[in-house]
């Protein structure tokens, strides 16, 4: 089930922004098009790419430079900040809702439950999960409470800014969790001792389509609140 759940999760975030674009948004037909089909484009180039990765063995090496950040997030990461300020792409995010991008990051709450249950299976180590370093579950927890305070007029645009800038800490901190566990602790009977399976689909699916997408959301979330306040 945590196997398959890599896999579906990711789907389900696509057809999330799919949804913003074409049923949340208010921007115009063209600028719909034009974003949906920059970002199937990039999701079709972005899978074959990461299913390449584990095959070519670069990912095999756990020496530094750590291999999935420089290879996988630091690009992600780049294309994000590229993708939202397309013009396109800006119409779809200043005529969105600005709870949406708030409600979505809930789905933190199954990645980090995915992520115990690779923990449980010995795929990851325990330092990586809600029980370790890994703190990132409170985001999700938060996300839907924030987004309904907001909607309700309870909290102003700058309580959701906070939160973004904190829920990103908190994923910079996850993130870290992960490559200081993978990359800097070194070989041992640890069950990271599977470490390789890190690297391997659909476990990659996290570094490269989970954490983007909560990267994403957020850049989203942040740069409406700041189009107001212009």
């Amino acid at each position: 089930m945590v196997y398959l759940g890599f896999y579906l999760l990711p789907l389900v975030m696509t057809g999330s922004l799919l949804i913003m674009t074409f049923y949340v948004s208010e921007a115009t037909r063209e600028a719909k098009k034009k974003t949906t089909f920059v970002f199937l484009v990039w999701v079709v180039v972005w899978v074959i790419y990461l299913n390449l990765l584990p095959l070519s063995g670069l990912l095999d090496d756990f020496g530094m430079p750590p291999r999935v950040p420089l290879l996988i997030i630091i690009p992600a990461i780049a294309f994000i900040f590229l993708f939202v300020t397309r013009s396109y792409a800006q119409q779809i995010v200043h005529t969105t809702p600005k709870t949406f991008p708030v409600y979505v990051q809930s789905f933190r709450i199954i990645v980090e439950l995915l992520i115990y249950g690779a923990y449980l299976q010995g795929t990851f180590p325990k330092a990586v999960t809600f029980e370790g370093t890994n703190f990132d579950i409170l985001a999700g927890i938060t996300a839907p409470v924030v987004a309904f305070l907001y909607q309700k007029n309870m909290i102003p645009a700058k309580s959701l800014l906070v939160w973004n800038i904190t829920a990103l800490g908190v994923l910079a901190v996850t993130a870290y969790s992960f490559i200081s566990a993978f990359y800097f602790d070194g070989p041992g009977p640890d069950p990271w001792s599977r470490r390789g399976e890190f690297v391997q689909m659909p476990y990659l699916l996290l570094a490269g389509m989970l954490l983007p997408f909560a990267i994403l959301y957020h850049v989203v979330s942040i740069r409406q609140i700041l189009a107001n306040r212009e």
